[in-house]
């Protein structure tokens, strides 16, 4: 399916599965956001993109979703609409669960469903308006 000409917001882009799929709409024609805490990876894999497409950095992180909003209504005023948005920053732990303590239970829930709350938030009213997304 191409993807010429729509905008595709990503988090976690900067490695692993978030970095293959910015590459992967890229080569399909895809516009891109790219989010995460790492400018620098993230000028890499827009550097790994066709020439042909657009690419944004935005770094965030999305445990700060606070934060969020502000940054979205900023990224769609400069950018325009987004037609897809992929949440896929997260963080995990590994360790025994009984002795993991619960401030890292809460950066978890903050970053990997919180913060994907909180964007999605604050795309989808635009989405909604325009009927697609």
């Amino acid at each position: 399916m191409p993807f010429k000409d729509q905008t595709v917001w990503i988090t976690g882009a900067s490695s692993g599965i978030g970095k293959a799929l910015a590459l992967a709409f890229a080569s399909r024609g895809a516009n891109l956001i790219l989010s995460s805490r790492n400018r620098e990876k993230l000028e890499a894999v827009k550097a790994a993109c066709p020439d042909d497409v657009q690419v944004w950095i935005e770094p965030m992180d999305t445990s700060d979703y606070d934060s969020i909003p502000a940054i979205a209504e900023r990224v769609l005023r400069e950018v325009g609409p987004v037609d897809i948005l992929v949440n896929n920053a997260g963080i995990s732990q590994r360790g025994i669960v009984s002795e993991t303590p619960i401030e890292i239970d809460r950066r978890i829930m903050d970053t990997n469903f919180f913060g994907s709350v909180a964007l999605t938030k604050a795309v989808l009213p635009l989405m909604l308006k325009r009927g697609t997304g």
